[in-house]
């Protein structure tokens, strides 16, 4: 009887652990919600109506591929979303470019997007509203044509079809891990049916919790994203590179091949910001580090910064939750004053503070 009970008494745990988290969601799952609402509500596909890729007037692939929907205010679960005209995210822009107008047009994916928080919280719009111009100097604006899952390709789209119309005096690139994967494959994939497989991921070793977190995810799915947050992946990686080598994503999985692709979009950024008169600033923001680079913007003359947290910063709760690690109002902060300081330091700013 007594190991009956027990049973029943741990059936019962169980059950009310599943319950707890899926009612008061401590461990963020409302994420996948979040993200649905995000792609139902706010994008615009550039496939749908399309004829497809490789025919006349067909997808191009290379090309931006989806867009925030212009002029938005709607909800995306944990944080509100509005757009301007232009579909950026932010406030409405003045064309043509007041005089008195310093602005900023920053390229990237869901980092300076600043998924999961308001716009007001996010490090652009601290740096475009805490600034304050000089007797008689520049107000600054900052355009944010982030977005999520974009790679290099697609910001160089975006910064042709809207960033240079917007008559900007400096140009941002945050540049993460997102950039070298490339985002055709993935849409090429769904278009087609053929999902695009990551042959280094594949053969990425489960660990225990990984293990129990795929048994249980169809019975038990908020108990099994709980167990699956205490994966150890970075030491399942070391698991499967060869022996004495470690990881860099340019030279596994989609990386190698996204990886002269980033290349080849960012050299035509560099020269566009070149023959429009822009300074050009990359900000590396890869995690993992993507190792080369720094060499590459060093060799062809693209101004780089390190805009990366250190291991001290990374003991800190910057992340929403233990399933999203996108930046909360703390990593936002951090984000904040290491421009502030890049900014400084390159005296790339007008007068002000």
């Amino acid at each position: 009887m007594a190991i009956v009970a027990l049973g029943i008494g741990c059936m019962f745990a169980v059950v009310a652990l599943e319950v707890f988290l899926r009612v008061a969601d401590p461990i963020g799952r409302h994420y996948h919600d979040d993200f649905a609402l995000f792609l139902g509500r706010a994008l615009r596909f550039h496939w749908d109506g399309a004829p497809p890729p490789g025919t006349p007037g067909g997808l191009d692939l290379d090309g931006r591929l989806f867009e925030l929907k212009p002029d938005l205010d709607v909800s995306i679960g944990s944080f509100r979303l509005r757009t301007n005209a232009q579909g950026a995210r932010g406030p409405a822009l003045a064309l043509p470019k007041p005089d008195d107008v310093f602005r900023i047009v920053v390229l990237g994916d869901s980092v300076a997007f600043g998924w999961g928080v308001d716009d007001e919280v996010t490090f652009l719009r601290r740096l475009e509203q805490e600034w304050r111009p000089a007797s008689g100097g520049k107000r600054l604006e900052v355009v944010n044509l982030g977005l999520p899952h974009y790679d290099t390709h697609q910001e160089l789209a975006s910064l042709r079809e809207t960033g240079l119309p917007l008559q900007p005096d400096l140009v941002l690139l945050i540049y993460v891990v997102n950039d070298i994967q490339p985002t055709r494959d993935l849409i090429a994939g769904l278009l087609t049916g053929t999902p695009v497989v990551d042959e280094f991921l594949a053969r990425v070793p489960e660990d225990f919790c990984s293990s129990m977190a795929m048994r249980l995810v169809g019975v038990l799915p908020a108990t099994a994203a709980l167990i699956g947050t205490f994966t150890d992946l970075d030491a399942r990686v070391r698991r499967a590179l060869p022996p004495g080598e470690t990881y860099a994503p340019e030279r596994y999985g989609r990386g190698v091949a996204g990886w002269p692709r980033s290349q080849q979009a960012l050299l035509t950024i560099r020269d566009l910001c070149r023959t429009n008169g822009l300074p050009l600033l990359l900000l590396d923001h890869t995690q993992p580090a993507v190792e080369a680079l720094p060499g590459f913007c060093r060799e062809q003359a693209i101004d780089y910064a390190d805009f990366r947290f250190d291991a001290e910063e990374k003991q800190r709760r910057l992340a929403l939750s233990r399933i999203d690690s996108h930046c909360n109002r703390l990593g936002h902060e951090l984000l904040l004053q290491k421009l502030r300081r890049i900014l400084g330091e390159r005296r790339l700013l007008p007068a002000g503070g």
